[in-house]
């Protein structure tokens, strides 16, 4: 049996908003069509962020002041808590999708295995993925869409023949 690709799984021309979309708007449209997370792509197509569920959950959360060790009248910072806390914070005040969106968007090409996205799933603990082809946003593979294949009794894993 031949490897499912990606292009073959994914859901094609996925929904995108613009990064200067409102937080609420992003919010409302993801309710209207029961979708977990929505590329952000700018006036040319590039991809330039991704706005998930988890995102947007953040600015419901409190942020928390960045750990630090009081050392000879001063104060010591540990090591990543300003960073985890400016990105926290930035994304509470967010307005806009620009301001609240992932910019470092892990991506996965149309040509690669199903099995392949689904291991990355797992270990990544990510639920989507944005499909490039050719530098170009294609669509979307979800874990939803790795379980329709399991559905359709067809295996992630593929075997050449």
């Amino acid at each position: 049996m031949k490897e499912i690709l990606v292009e073959q799984a994914m859901t094609p021309d996925p929904l995108t908003v613009a990064p200067e979309m409102s937080v609420t708007d992003i919010a409302k449209l993801m309710v209207e069509k029961n979708v977990g997370g929505l590329p952000v792509v700018d006036e040319t197509g590039e991809l330039v962020g991704i706005v998930t569920e988890s995102d947007l959950i953040v600015q419901d959360t409190d942020v928390k002041f960045p750990s630090f060790v009081s050392f000879l009248s001063g104060y010591v910072f540990v090591p990543g808590s300003v960073h985890r806390f400016e990105e926290k914070f930035r994304k509470a005040v967010a307005t806009t999708a620009s301001e609240v969106m992932t910019e470092d968007v892990i991506t996965v090409d149309a040509s690669d295995s199903a099995e392949h996205v689904a291991t990355m799933m797992a270990h990544k603990k990510m639920k989507r993925f944005p499909v490039i082809k050719e530098g170009r946003l294609i669509g979307i593979i979800t874990m939803a869409d790795i379980v329709k294949l399991i559905s359709r009794d067809i295996p992630v894993e593929g075997t050449e023949e």
